[in-house]
């Protein structure tokens, strides 16, 4: 290997390539020069902040510049000008400004520990975890039979399948973007993230003009940039790369225990291991225990790459405090400041914790040094970026109503068998970490201190804050203590291993043994389109025919983009909920979606537009129409069979007409 120094980088960077082609094909391999081109400027600044070696500023400054780029994609849409030419425009401004900042730093603001081989050998390791756990089920997403049906597995049904609405209407460039599944209404919801692939698809000639790819590119390239940042905090609280790899190789694989408390009840009980196939395994805490439910890091990449990014730029303020604590350098508090900026315009929520978490590790070092408020003078500046995210998030109406579905107390899942719950979510990493707490002797205590303070925020947020959506606020606040767990688990097993090898070794492998059931399980249910068999209230995997795509490509051909094109809303519950925002990729008047918080008003609208499809009544119906603001009415084999007389209406003049037919699928103007 020491003949050889590119050995490990390549191999890191194959596994990238890989991953793209097998998940999206030949079009992530066009999707990839984009993401590097957005990034780049970053990463220039990234290697002036960030020393010693190259990997730490590439990984930091990546992800510092894939925020930037979306902040100045928005931009000339703000201004409504939204064109190749001014995305080009706002971008070289914004490598021209981080250029000139990054001729500007004489020296790194903040150093890591000395970065060699075995390092650059440890993080390509760590990310080698993107295609072991993207591949797969990215590959099957949105996969074809020989027929032509393609397949969305359950819960990419509730994420993926609405991102794709959602990167669909922010190709529209409207200031705010509008809600897909109410016409009427701006979207309030955070689609920072989302800006780069809505607009490489809406601007680019075939085939990057699919939407669908450019999100499965663009979540495996933020996979990766994710992954190598977790292994730099991970790393900065050891000395040793190797551990630090083994325990976010663990934190990534094995964190959550209901895989294995599943597979023993099933070999107590003699029933057939092959009942996983139809669980949400991930979520036993809540079938079993009506608990709370923290999805695993893998999930995370899956399901909510905009939330994992929002973490990914946390990471970076949290590093700057592992490592520089209270005594950090202004270039670093602004460095900070600016990734925590960042990480609230992605995420307010997500945002607002990890400031907090930089806040009290500050504050925990200040104290110990005797020095607190002049840290605290000193490291306010951090806040200045933060104070203009939220300005900026205001102006965009990203979080607008959130504030009023919050509740704060000890109550909903949160109070059900709240102990046997976490234990099984993260118990095999938070049992052991916990111990990393403890100021073992050889270790920096500072990295400590800050996961700590992360690991506290998140067990107290998930446990005291609610959303109307009773599950959201533990999935984010999960996603934040899966994140720290892993660093206060390193210094068990360096600590460990300094005494036994053979000891440490022991730790690692209970832990996998554990936590690894679930992920595997999870990732094989993830990619298993082959289930077609009922769930919860949902089936395992949703279908999109041929007859049905022939459709929505015509929708997407023939009519305008701000068309209204209304299906029946609830007849489909969880499975079709975004059939149109997502596939035919138009605006409907109502709808029920599952990934935005409720609001009456979906209930109420979807009432009014189930009545239009089942009243006999042409004229009726037309009235309705035209009361919502429905240009055009969607109606496939499930509508007939519902409302059978409802829908011959629908061929009644001179209300309606029949604008589409292909044997299956109908489309109706509105007159």
């Amino acid at each position: 290997m020491r003949h050889f120094p590119l050995l490990w980088p390549a191999l890191a960077a194959g596994g990238v390539v890989a991953t793209l082609l097998v998940a999206v094909g030949a079009v992530g391999l066009l999707y990839a020069p984009l993401y590097a081109a957005a990034i780049a400027p970053g990463v220039l600044l990234g290697c002036r902040l960030i020393g010693p070696g190259r990997a730490p500023g590439w990984i930091v400054g990546g992800i510092i510049g894939y925020g930037a780029a979306e902040l100045a994609l928005w931009v000339p849409i703000a201004l409504h000008v939204p064109s190749v030419p001014a995305f080009v425009a706002a971008w070289a401004v914004e490598a021209g400004a981080l250029g000139l900042l990054a001729r500007r730093i004489a020296a790194p603001v903040v150093t890591l520990p000395a970065w060699t081989r075995a390092d650059t050998r440890a993080l390509a390791l760590a990310t080698l975890l993107v295609p072991l756990l993207m591949a797969p089920p990215y590959r099957n997403l949105g996969a074809a039979d020989e027929s032509g049906t393609r397949y969305y597995r359950a819960y990419f049904t509730a994420d993926f399948v609405w991102h794709t609405a959602l990167a669909a209407e922010l190709g529209r460039y409207e200031t705010p973007p509008r809600n897909p599944y109410m016409a009427a209404r701006e979207l309030n919801y955070y689609w920072t993230y989302f800006l780069l692939p809505a607009v490489v698809a809406q601007e680019s000639p075939a085939p990057l003009d699919d939407v669908q790819a450019a999100l499965k590119a663009n979540a495996i390239l933020s996979a990766t940039l994710l992954v190598a940042m977790f292994f730099l905090l991970v790393r900065a609280a050891v000395p040793a790369p190797g551990i630090a790899v083994a325990a976010v190789a663990l934190g990534a694989l094995a964190a959550s225990a209901e895989g294995s408390f599943v597979l023993q009840q099933l070999w107590r009980r003699g029933i057939p291991f092959t009942v996983v196939a139809d669980m949400n395994i991930d979520a036993i805490s809540s079938w079993q225990f009506n608990g709370l439910r923290v999805d695993n890091i893998p999930r995370s990449l899956w399901y909510t790459p905009q939330h994992a990014f929002s973490c990914a730029l946390g990471l970076i303020a949290v590093l700057v405090a592992a490592v520089s604590g209270a005594r950090a350098a202004a270039g670093a508090i602004w460095l900070a400041g600016a990734a925590l900026g960042l990480s609230t315009c992605f995420n307010p929520l997500l945002g607002g914790m990890f400031s907090l978490i930089y806040g009290v590790g500050i504050g925990l070092d200040a104290v110990r040094r005797a020095g607190l408020p002049r840290a605290l003078v000193r490291h306010a500046q951090a806040a200045v970026p933060v104070m203009l995210a939220l300005a900026w998030a205001a102006f965009n109406d990203v979080a607008d109503g959130a504030g009023a579905a919050v509740t704060i107390g000890f109550r909903g899942y949160a109070r059900n068998n709240t102990v046997v719950s976490l234990l099984l979510s993260a118990g095999p990493m938070l049992v052991p970490a916990l111990a990393g707490l403890w100021p073992w002797r050889g270790l920096p205590g500072q990295p400590a201190r800050v996961a700590g303070a992360g690991v506290a925020a998140a067990l107290l947020l998930m446990h005291f804050v609610t959303l109307s959506e009773a599950s959201w606020v533990g999935f984010r606040a999960g996603q934040i203590l899966l994140l720290m767990l892993p660093v206060l688990l390193a210094r068990v097993l360096w600590a460990v291993d300094m005494r036994s090898r053979v000891a440490a070794g022991a730790l690692a492998a209970a832990v996998a043994a554990a936590g690894l059931p679930t992920t595997v399980i999870d990732t094989y249910n993830a990619l298993d389109i082959g289930n077609r068999r009922q769930g919860p209230g949902f089936h395992w995997t949703l279908s999109v025919t041929p007859a049905q795509q022939a459709a929505f490509a015509w929708v997407r051909t023939h009519l305008p983009a701000d068309a209204t094109v209304q299906m029946e809303p609830m007849l489909r519950g969880r499975e079709h909920w975004s059939l149109i925002p997502t596939f035919a990729q138009r605006r409907m008047t109502a709808g029920l979606p599952i990934s935005l918080l409720p609001m009456p008003e979906y209930e109420t609208s979807s009432a009014e537009v189930q009545r239009l499809y089942q009243t006999d009544n042409a004229r009726q119906a037309w009235l309705l129409a035209h009361g919502r603001g429905i240009q055009y009415l969607y109606v496939d084999p499930d509508d007939r069979a519902a409302y059978p007389e409802g829908v011959a209406k629908f061929s009644t003049e001179p209300y309606f007409e029949q604008v589409y037919a292909n044997g299956e699928v109908t489309l109706y103007k509105v007159r």
